[in-house]
């Protein structure tokens, strides 16, 4: 049993040692064909011409590199050393423990912020494009509700040009340009350029969109040509005597000395008789509750089911 015990690792040696040999002995066989196939290979490029070649191929490569270099510094010239400046050290008033400078009356009363605009002319072309309708166009009644709040659909509605808002109702459509900035809904198109949407929309092609009559006075279009938004201007516009806002821009800036004392005329007339009537349905009209006096931004929004 002993003898037994003992031959068993022998056993187990020589057999590692047996799959070892076998193993170098493949390995052997496997080096030998592979450096067959290189020798082979070798000589069959050799026949080809492939090796000299490639050996020219390189030698010309790193003779044209090597010319590129030397002729790269030969052309530049030697960096200059920036010169060493001997200044005083930066440091603000404050860490120098000095005052702060005086200020005149008109530079503390001067805004932080004071921006510049163009000026604001309009040609005889831009008057002539003004817009007109025969029967005043209600508003606040198509895509708002009987209590005359802008019902809000941002599914099936369109952006208006002028307000950016998809609100139920009708919209223009320009087939000069064929682009959003021709679509408008019926009260900025009455408010802002003094045209009824109806009939708008009964001209059909004939139609041109503000943006295309170059008489856009929206936030968008007055920042492009360097102008300040004019913000919510149709009272304003109606109290000066004038039909919509454009006509208030446009006829109050023209560049004809003669035609603008005209109209700025005219509109004096038809101020006094605005005010008139203002004063009379004032007097007529019921007192609005505080809930009905608060601006269009801060009502409840209505959206369409």
């Amino acid at each position: 049993h002993r003898r037994d015990v003992g031959r068993a690792p022998i056993a187990a040696n020589d057999a590692r040692r047996l799959d070892a040999d076998r193993a170098m002995s493949q390995e052997n066989t496997y080096e030998a064909e592979r450096a067959a196939r290189i020798a082979a290979n070798k000589a069959r490029m050799a026949e080809l011409g492939v090796l000299n070649a490639s050996q020219k191929i390189a030698a010309t490569a790193a003779a044209h590199a090597a010319s590129e270099h030397k002729r790269r510094r030969v052309m530049s010239p030697p960096k200059a050393r920036k010169p060493t400046i001997d200044a005083p050290r930066r440091v603000s008033r404050r860490a120098r423990g000095e005052a702060p400078p005086e200020l005149t009356d008109a530079e503390l009363a001067r805004e932080l912020y004071e921006p510049t605009y163009n000026e604001e002319t309009y040609s005889s072309a831009q008057v002539a494009a003004l817009g007109t309708c025969e029967t005043p166009w209600t508003l606040f009644v198509d895509g708002c509700d009987e209590h005359g709040r802008r019902v809000y659909d941002q599914v099936n509605a369109q952006c208006c040009h002028q307000c950016r808002q998809k609100t139920k109702g009708m919209r223009t459509k320009c087939e000069t340009c064929g682009m959003m900035r021709g679509v408008y809904c019926g009260d900025c198109l009455m408010m802002r350029q003094g045209e009824n949407i109806l009939e708008v929309n009964a001209r059909g092609a004939d139609w041109k969109c503000p943006s295309c009559r170059d008489i856009c006075n929206c936030s968008f279009c007055r920042t492009r040509r360097g102008w300040p938004p004019t913000g919510a201007m149709y009272r304003e516009a109606l109290a000066a005597g004038f039909e919509s806002v454009a006509h208030y821009l446009i006829l109050s800036n023209q560049e004809d000395k003669e035609a603008r004392e005209v109209a700025l005329k005219v509109a004096e007339v038809k101020a006094k008789e605005y005010a008139i009537k203002q004063e009379a349905e004032a007097a007529s009209r019921p007192p609005e509750s505080p809930r009905d006096k608060r601006p269009h931004w801060l009502k409840e929004k209505v959206y369409a089911e």
